[in-house]
């Protein structure tokens, strides 16, 4: 496949950057923090370092028989045929004018004319119509060979959606795909909505990371240097213990390249498999900058969350964090976050705050913090809408084998389709007996189910507080629209078995026997059942039920707010729940007993999840 690179309207009137303070050049600019997105700190060197300069630099080292048609919008104010577009939106991109160049960074490749680079100028929405588009596009494609066509630039709701579809429905390129990373429009919202269409509607492959992108085209190379030769890269210090490779190295150099010093001190940030840093940075003059936290991981992961925090950060104000920089290399990617009000005191998790919480009025407190401050943005105005619940939760036959496994490895003893568990008294259902049915379960039809944005991984790991109050999430891989009760069930599976401590197989009865309880909770909207009595003067679940009562709350409220109403059944909040307990059989964190507790509590729920299925 040749690779053929089109650049849609990437011109100083669409997107050059624009200082703090400045207005913007006309009403069709993409908007301060969308030009930052695509070409970098308008402060910085974004003309050689930004994400489009250094995707151009790498296409360009892409070897022969690159081929790119750079359309920019070229309009004449005394042409009749432009006049009803000009006073449609307003005065931009004429003829010669400064604001109809390219930006710096692509006025190099396409002004210059080179070997394969061609530009072509538009004057309407289309830009198969009054252009040389067709033209230059079959004297590309008479090279022979099939075409497989990259799009970047703006806008992604209009011009580029418009492009995706005139090369589908009027050329023989039939192999496209779009950068996210480096397509814009002046609402975010629309830009995602566009490149979901595309994906969806036109079959259009949307990549999110930009050396991704690069591959999909069959460029290979990847920069190993991003601080230039010349310029002194900043001292790079860590909490002790922790060691960063060669690469985790250059790309927290290239993040805080204007700095003299960095030190970087590890946050716990769940079970992912990412690296999570706060940093403490001083500038070349010795003056402390405000900390920031960086991410690092492979590259699809680090552009997926990229998308997943745009598409929420709205929504979460300052307790979303707000992307300072993101970059990638060879194998791995970071995130510069700048999290608001994040400037003193000890920064903790939510695991860690619930285990220090004397009383269960403590941890109550903690959760009403977290609810009001953070989680009843993300949730805001849930909708009833057909979910399969199993497949969302990705009931799989493989995992099905892996639990029963599990379960039958820290089972006391099996016999038929009962086992036994050391500190539960009698025998409890095999999970087999669910899993059996996972055919069935996976064939039903959708059923109703409030939805909203969720987390999607939301542990106690991934909630981030400060000494006085200031509440964030990290760590937004699996951030989506979906089950508005997903995270709840999450949380509240690792309150569960994860928070409280089992000393011995009398607590291990305990905590089974509250279990019962909790699901024998029939109705969603009643109120939350109390521990029995051995188990409420357990300290360690008295703590844990403050905070699954307060969770279980603010689910009711969400499915009344989604238009529920009478009595709301918990087939789907206990689909949600095995889900997660069946996963805990195998979580490190757990010590045996807490996993025995999990292995109880997936036994009884795989039975009532059966049931559910008559």
């Amino acid at each position: 496949m040749r690779p053929l690179l089109f650049t849609e309207c990437l011109q100083n009137d669409f997107v050059a950057p624009v200082r703090a303070g400045a207005p913007l050049p006309n009403a069709l600019h993409v908007g301060r923090a969308e030009s930052r997105r695509l070409l970098g700190d308008p402060d910085g060197a974004w003309v050689t370092e930004g994400p489009l300069a250094r995707f151009l630099a790498e296409w360009g080292e892409g070897g022969s028989g690159l081929a790119s048609i750079h359309i920019r919008d070229w309009h004449d104010p005394a042409d009749p045929a432009t006049r009803a577009h000009l006073e449609h939106f307003g005065p931009h991109c004429l003829r010669g004018s400064e604001g109809a160049r390219f930006v710096a960074p692509l006025a190099a490749v396409a002004e210059a004319r080179g070997d394969g680079a061609h530009v072509v100028d538009s004057a309407v929405l289309s830009d198969f119509v009054g252009t040389g588009l067709e033209s230059t596009l079959a004297s590309v494609l008479a090279g022979g060979g099939d075409m497989r066509a990259g799009i970047i630039g703006v806008w992604t709701d209009f011009k580029v959606r418009n492009l995706a579809y005139d090369l589908l429905t009027r050329t023989s390129v039939t192999e496209i795909a779009v950068c996210s990373a480096l397509t814009a429009s002046r609402s975010r919202i629309h830009h995602r909505q566009a490149l979901e269409h595309m994906a969806s509607s036109l079959g259009v492959h949307v990549i999110d990371s930009i050396p991704g992108f690069l591959a999909w085209l069959g460029i290979r190379g990847r920069p190993s240097v991003l601080v230039p030769r010349g310029r002194a890269v900043p001292e790079v210090g860590c909490a002790e213990g922790v060691v960063l490779s060669d690469e985790e190295r250059r790309l927290v150099e290239h993040l805080f390249r204007d700095c003299g010093r960095v030190s970087l001190e590890p946050l716990s940030g769940g079970y992912s498999g990412s690296r999570v840093f706060r940093s403490s940075s001083l500038d070349r003059s010795g003056r402390r900058e405000v900390p920031f936290v960086v991410k690092i991981d492979v590259h699809a992961r680090v552009a997926r969350e990229r998308v997943a925090v745009e598409s929420v950060e709205n929504l979460l104000g300052a307790a979303s964090p707000r992307m300072a920089e993101y970059v990638d290399l060879e194998t791995l990617g970071a995130i510069k976050y700048h999290f608001a009000t994040m400037h003193g005191g000890e920064v903790r998790t939510l695991q860690r705050a619930v285990r220090l919480a004397g009383t269960p009025g403590e941890v109550e407190g903690l959760f009403d913090n977290v609810i009001s401050r953070v989680l009843s943005r993300l949730y805001q105005t849930p909708a009833l809408e057909a979910l399969q619940l199993f497949r969302y939760y990705d009931y799989q036959p493989r995992y099905a084998e892996r639990t029963v496994e599990r379960a039958e490895s820290l089972a006391a003893s099996t016999r038929g389709d009962a086992l036994t568990v050391e500190g539960v008294d009698g025998p409890l259902p095999h999970p087999v007996r669910f899993y059996r049915r996972l055919g069935e379960a996976l064939a039903q039809e959708p059923v109703e189910a409030a939805c909203s944005w969720v987390h999607g991984d939301l542990n106690l790991a991934n909630v981030l507080l400060d000494g006085t109050g200031n509440t964030w999430l990290i760590d937004y891989y699996w951030t989506r629209f979906g089950h508005a009760l997903q995270d709840l069930a999450k949380l509240e599976n690792d309150l569960k078995f994860v928070m409280v401590p089992l000393a011995d197989d009398a607590s291990v009865g305990r905590a089974v026997a509250w279990e019962r309880e909790l699901l024998g909770q029939e109705d969603l909207l009643a109120p939350v059942p109390a521990p029995p009595g051995a188990a409420a003067a357990d300290p360690g679940i008295a703590r844990a039920h403050a905070a699954v009562a307060r969770l279980r709350a603010l689910a009711s409220s969400l499915l009344v707010e989604a238009g529920a109403a009478g009595r709301v059944g918990a087939h789907g909040y206990r689909v949600a729940l095995l889900r997660y307990s069946a996963h805990t059989l195998s979580f490190q964190e757990c010590d045996q007993r807490q996993k025995r507790f999990a292995l109880a509590s997936t036994c009884l729920l795989a039975d009532r999840v059966a049931e559910g299925l008559r």
